[in-house]
């Protein structure tokens, strides 16, 4: 058989990245939507084309293609709700990247559910529904949420080279209301995101994950990671050279910008490398404005990254919001994969994390510090970080996602993906069993012991690429559930 094609190429199958359940067809059973991504194959190809599957209520799954418009662009996670309160689940696709163009902004997209009369149908109408998608940049996780309580989902992006971005939900338009958040300028490596009432104020928070402090990057307002992208040795690809704000000798402190990467692999990226400094010494005491010429850098892209911290943010009310950085230990590695419930029975969110990356280049070292973490919520925004001893999480691997669902329907089980390596499930041990939201379910006010009140969501989607079920752990500090749908209507649970 000829393992090439035409073009004496081998190409690598489509990499499917977001997996979302759903129930698309509104027939009380889910199906299935898969967002294919990644970098290594041309873009605007078919490697790109996402896959649907209908569930026929009995578990078997088949591929309609007919569903969905045909979108190739690389994309990465996916996530549902009721945006625009019809009775029906849309989606909103996230862009995550161009191949061969890193780290050019991508769109991302809404799909809304049109399905009628049993026939699944969904249209793309990003442009009159969400035009600030377009080339919104690259968004590596996403989260459906109520962030200013006014009774519509809103959403919030998590990306690389950007703010954490709000998109509040106008009655069914989405508008981007990022510049009046008040953290509008800290700007990351963002790539997860998940919600929760750490303070028990009534109000969403939110968790967001970044690559952390124990990195050979660092960053600062004054002195931030930056990133230049042009097709600078006209080879038709983009040449991306990440920056770092360094003392200029041992002896010179003053803080100057160079390139990221050595010699060694900036001249396999750019050949010219070579020719432009004959010994590492002079290519070592060249700031990036040596490197380049001034026309070169003018005509570039340049994105900055000032806060590399993974936070903790307080919703103050008004559509405002605080950072808080989240405590030591979890600054150790890059996180990803994360579950916000109330694990030990005190009444306060506390928080899992999965998280490392072995991906990265041999030069910088991979990120593998992390065995996954619990961290205990007080109920103020604040956490304390246990031990492997403490909390019995421990995941070494290369760890992605992190999810909660029910074993029989009433024992909480929790899942846990590493790349190339096992999947690990935890179990509470305690006896604590689980209450499952009503199906039409998107929020649920608890009342605590102590008076106090706690606001839960039930997103399709939460963290990156996770998904866990609608349920809530049920405690001695919860004294009474209310469930909420997408018009705001209230039933207690029985």
């Amino acid at each position: 058989a000829d393992l090439q094609p035409d073009a004496g190429r081998i190409t690598k199958p489509s990499e499917d990245l977001g997996i979302l359940l759903f129930d698309a067809d509104n027939d009380n059973d889910l199906d299935m939507y898969i967002a294919s991504g990644g970098y290594e194959n041309p873009a605007w190809t078919f490697h790109y084309r996402d896959k649907f599957f209908l569930n026929d209520g009995k578990g078997n799954f088949s591929e309609d293609t007919t569903v969905f418009p045909v979108n190739y662009a690389s994309k990465g996670c996916v996530k549902a709700i009721d945006y625009d309160k019809d009775g029906d689940l849309d989606l909103f696709i996230g862009g995550r990247v161009e191949p061969w163009r890193y780290p050019k902004p991508v769109s991302s997209f809404i799909y809304r559910n049109d399905t009628k009369n049993g026939k699944v149908s969904f249209t793309d109408v990003t442009t009159e529904t969400a035009p600030v998608l377009k080339d919104i940049g690259l968004v590596c996780d996403a989260l459906w949420t109520d962030f200013d309580n006014d009774g519509w989902t809103d959403l919030i992006l998590a990306g690389e080279w950007m703010p954490v971005t709000f998109l509040k939900n106008n009655k069914g338009k989405f508008v981007n209301v990022t510049d009046a958040s008040g953290i509008q300028h800290q700007t990351g490596l963002w790539n997860s995101i998940t919600g929760g009432d750490f303070d028990n104020d009534g109000d969403m928070d939110y968790v967001v994950s970044n690559v952390g402090l124990n990195s050979y990057y660092r960053a600062s307002e004054k002195y931030p990671v930056n990133i230049y992208a042009a097709d600078f040795d006209k080879n038709g690809n983009y040449d991306a050279i990440p920056t770092l704000f360094l003392h200029t000798s041992a002896k010179d402190t003053t803080m100057k910008e160079f390139p990221a990467h050595g010699k060694d692999d900036l001249s396999k990226q750019m050949i010219e490398t070579k020719v432009k400094f004959t010994d590492y010494q002079s290519y070592a005491k060249a700031t990036i404005q040596q490197y380049f010429k001034k026309e070169q850098l003018d005509i570039a892209l340049k994105f900055s990254a000032d806060n590399l911290q993974s936070v903790y943010i307080e919703n103050k009310g008004g559509g405002k919001f605080e950072i808080k950085s989240l405590p030591a230990l979890a600054q150790i590695s890059c996180l990803y994969g994360m579950v916000a419930e109330d694990f030990d029975n005190d009444g306060n969110l506390d928080l899992l994390i999965n998280g490392n990356d072995f991906g990265t280049d041999v030069s910088i070292g991979r990120y593998d510090a992390l065995n996954g973490l619990m961290l205990k919520g007080n109920g103020d925004g604040t956490f304390i970080a246990y031990s492997i001893s403490q909390s019995g999480i421990f995941i070494p691997g290369n760890g992605r996602a992190f999810c909660m669902f029910s074993s029989s329907g009433k024992t909480p089980l929790f899942a846990a993906s590493q790349n190339r390596g096992e999947l690990k499930l935890y179990s509470l041990n305690k006896n604590y069993t689980l209450i499952t939201a009503p199906a039409d379910a998107i929020a649920a006010e608890l009342l605590l012991t102590n008076n106090r009140k706690r606001r839960v969501e039930f997103p399709l989607g939460s963290s990156f690429l996770s998904q866990s079920a609608k349920v809530v752990i049920k405690s001695d500090a919860i004294k009474q559930v209310t469930w909420m749908d997408m018009n705001g209507n209230k039933k207690n649970n029985p």
